[in-house]
């Protein structure tokens, strides 16, 4: 991609794009239409709809080399969907951090009870499928 003086490439191309998404999904997300806003999941629309419709722009910037041509496109989209599940999990975590550790104090015995139960109907399940499929 040339911007006039700039031209951004490989890895800057890449970075580029990751911050545009968030940018434009975050700024989609703040309109609020009768009352009914999409905050953060902005963000997560504008990355399927980047990633349906400019995947071969984005493929063609991330290539390494001029006559034998790799493109690094997949294990960079890989980085960038594991940094994205980190971001998630810890945002999640330090919304929910506190209340969760307070739920499992004041409901320890349920969650034991629920956890066993859940257990055994897998050990059952399992047995039953060794049992059957042995016919």
């Amino acid at each position: 991609m040339n911007l006039g003086i700039l031209s951004v490439t490989g890895v800057g191309f890449l970075t580029f794009c990751v911050l545009a998404v968030a940018v434009v999904g975050y700024l989609l997300g703040r309109i609020t239409i009768k009352g009914v806003n999409l905050g953060t999941a902005g963000v997560f629309i504008v990355a399927l709809l980047f990633g349906a419709f400019l995947f071969p722009v984005l493929e063609k910037q991330l290539v390494v080399g001029d006559v034998n041509a790799v493109s690094f496109t997949k294990e960079a989209l890989k980085i960038v969907e594991n940094l994205g599940l980190i971001f998630f999990v810890t945002s999640v975590g330090f919304i929910a951090g506190p209340r969760f550790f307070r739920n499992m104090k004041k409901n320890f015995k349920s969650y034991v009870l629920i956890g066993l139960v859940i257990i055994g109907a897998g050990a059952l399940v399992c047995v039953l499928c060794i049992v059957l499929g042995g016919r």
